[in-house]
Order: C-alpha cells, then structure tokens, then sequence
C-alpha cells in the first residue's frame, strides 16, 4: 500500500477503508521517524491522522501490529523503486537502484528512520519482518550480480553485512545533511559491496588469488 499519502489530503470520515489505512500509515511513518518507539503514544497518531483511537485499533490491533504494518509497507516501497532493470549491466543496475535509493530516502525520510533506527530496538515479530525484506535484498543483488548463492553462504552474508554498511551510510547522511556528496556516496558504496562480494569469492575459492 502506498505510504506518501498526506495527512491534510487525507483526513476526513468519507475515505475508502484502503485510503484510510494508508492514511493512518502514512502518518505513523512520520511520528515514529521522529520518536524513539517507546515515545510514541497511539493517541498522538490518532489525533494527528484526525481520526478516533478507536477507529485506529479498528485497522490495527495494537501499536506493535501498527508499527509492523508501517515497516512492510515502506520496504515494499524500498523493493519496488529499486527494482532492476535487466536491461541495463550489473554495474548499472547497482548505480540505478542506489540512486533510485537515495531518491526514495529523501522523498520519506521519516519511513527510513522508522524502519531502521526505531526498528532496531525491538522484539522478534518487528525484527523479523525487517529481516525477511533485507534477505530479499541480498538475493536480488546476488542474481543480478549473477550469483546464485545458497544463504548463509559467504557471498549471501558479505552483501548482507554490506546492506548494514549502506543503512548506517544513509542514516548518517540523512541526519549531517551531508547531501552535496550524493555521488561521492554512491561510489562508497559500490565500491564497498565489490570489495566485499570479491573478497567472499575469494574465500571460496582461493585458487583465485593465485596469480
């Protein structure tokens, strides 16, 4: 469900139920992006999205189900902008889908800070949904680079490590306003997750640093 609806366009008793959730979703990306989960009243969310808590705990059963809900719907975002484009090579998807990347990240900031600093902190339902969509991420990145390693091999878990790199990256950049060095950025990063996934090869396969 699309997560960038605003609160003044949505606001009122006449919306569809599916324009009401992402309503309510939308609102909650903001508010826990800007607070520690903890800090977070659903009362405060209801208010903001000018609707009754009742009617809140209506789509959602509880704060947690809440924030769940607000963490897959903005990683689907995440995995729907950074799509790949087959036609385009390896090294040219990556640079397109760490630009689509960013692109996203600026446009909801406060989704991305939801996702991945408020998250951070809590229990196994919310931690395993945030889980399932990095393993994602780490298979497609695998098979466009061609790759078709088994999970929990040495390629999967260097390009997941390199997932946590690029995460606390943009975090960083997010909050030091530091966006004048997109580019420079982009190019950390790839050149982070080359290093990694050929040092994971190598490790596989140490004939190849034979030369």
């Amino acid at each position: 469900m699309p997560m960038n609806v605003s609160p003044k366009e949505a606001v009122g008793p006449r919306l569809e139920p599916d324009a009401r959730r992402a309503h309510l979703l939308a609102v909650g990306a903001t508010v826990f992006g800007s607070k520690a989960y903890d800090d977070v009243q659903i009362d405060q969310i209801a208010h903001e999205a000018g609707v009754s808590r009742g009617l809140l705990y209506h789509y959602f059963p509880s704060k947690r189900a809440f924030f769940a809900a607000i963490i897959q719907g903005g990683y689907e975002e995440i995995l729907e902008v950074t799509r790949p484009d087959p036609k385009l090579l390896p090294a040219e998807q990556l640079e397109a889908a760490l630009g689509a990347y960013l692109d996203h990240v600026e446009g909801h900031p406060h989704m991305y800070r939801a996702i991945f600093r408020s998250a951070a902190s809590l229990e196994q339902t919310v931690q395993e949904v945030v889980n399932r969509n990095l393993d994602l991420q780490v298979r497609r990145i695998l098979a466009a680079l061609g790759s078709t390693s088994e999970p929990h091999s040495l390629p999967y878990l260097a390009v997941r490590a390199w997932l946590a790199f690029l995460i606390q990256a943009v975090l960083d950049w997010l909050d030091h306003g530091a966006r004048g060095d997109r580019q420079k950025l982009i190019d950390i990063c790839v050149g982070a997750l080359r290093g990694a996934v050929v040092a994971a090869h190598q490790s596989v396969n140490p004939a190849q640093n034979v030369r």
